[in-house]
């Protein structure tokens, strides 16, 4: 898959079905419209090419109402790779941007993707002060003979509610990783850097990564969670605790995660940790003794649950 930072850089397409749409998480919904612009591209004999941006308009005009982010931007680029799309244009957030008009936005799709059809979800919306829509988009592009999918939004599970950023955004952030991963398609995760940490666990037989997040990220409540861990090629168990440690003094929050039957270092490295499921809230222990035993409960448990899955 080819990835450009603006419409310039992709403008040596000739054909293309353009998947159009912010896209946070890339969940079951975003996915159904980027099939369907796959399918379409492979009919008409072009490239599936999906527009997107790097990050919500409110990290711009307001930063402190930003929704926090489902993924960050080399995980969005992961999973539309994974989905086999030609190529991502994805468009950094700026005060340019943000200031174009619908009109504006829409002639650069047509003068540097030269699309033949568009696919959107039936709540896009585009433009300064989001002013563009999918009527707009339509009537645009109907101008210059290039059809318009706007796709219905993909139902939840048993309820007449559609899947979207910002249901999974609560979901995460209530601890239901389950329900999140089935609106997803995939288990919720969290990529960052290890750092070095107060080397605690290793002295109780658990070892653990210390991440560094980006504060943008959403980030599941406190706990411990059945996870696994991509190293040395492979996913691998674990157990991830969020949380500031309070059976022991002067701890901030963090999360840490302890690679089960596994040895090494992981220290510089980038880590993507999966969440499937909430074992327990955190709990302040009166003896490390204590803590040691729940941990040894917790690895049982991890080990079990992902077993089943």
């Amino acid at each position: 898959m080819q990835v450009f930072h603006s419409f310039e850089e992709a403008q040596d397409y000739t054909a293309t079905v353009v998947a159009l749409g912010t896209f946070d998480g890339v969940h079951l919904g975003h996915q159904m419209v980027m099939k369907t612009a796959i399918d379409t591209a492979r009919k008409m004999q072009a490239k599936a090419v999906v527009v997107t941006f790097a990050a919500h308009p409110l990290s711009v005009l307001c930063p402190e109402k930003e929704p926090v982010r489902l993924a960050t931007v080399q995980q969005k680029e992961r999973y539309i790779r994974e989905l086999g799309l030609d190529g991502l244009v994805l468009l950094p957030m700026n005060r340019h941007l943000i200031d174009e008009s619908p009109d504006e936005f829409c002639q650069q799709l047509l003068d540097y993707l030269h699309p033949r059809s568009v696919v959107v979800g039936a709540n896009f919306t585009y433009g300064a002060k989001a002013a563009g829509n999918t009527e707009t988009l339509r009537a645009f592009m109907d101008a210059h003979g290039v059809p318009v999918q706007v796709l219905h939004l993909l139902e939840r599970p048993g309820r007449a509610t559609p899947i979207s950023s910002t249901v999974i955004r609560k979901l995460v952030l209530l601890g239901h990783m389950e329900t999140a991963a089935g609106l997803l398609g995939r288990p919720f995760e969290i990529e960052g850097l290890v750092v070095d940490g107060d080397h605690r666990g290793r002295t109780i037989g658990f070892p653990t990564a210390n991440m560094e997040i980006d504060p943008c990220m959403a980030i599941p409540p406190d706990g411990v969670y059945a996870t696994d861990v991509f190293v040395d090629g492979a996913y691998r168990p674990a157990m991830t605790n969020i949380g500031d440690n309070p059976t022991f003094t002067n701890q901030t929050r963090r999360i840490e995660t302890h690679i089960i039957n596994w040895q090494g270092t992981v220290y510089g490295r980038s880590l993507c940790v999966r969440f499937y499921k909430r074992l327990r809230h955190e709990i302040t222990f009166q003896t490390t003794e204590a803590l040691q035993r729940q941990m040894i409960q917790d690895q049982e448990e991890t080990l079990n649950y992902l077993k089943r899955i």
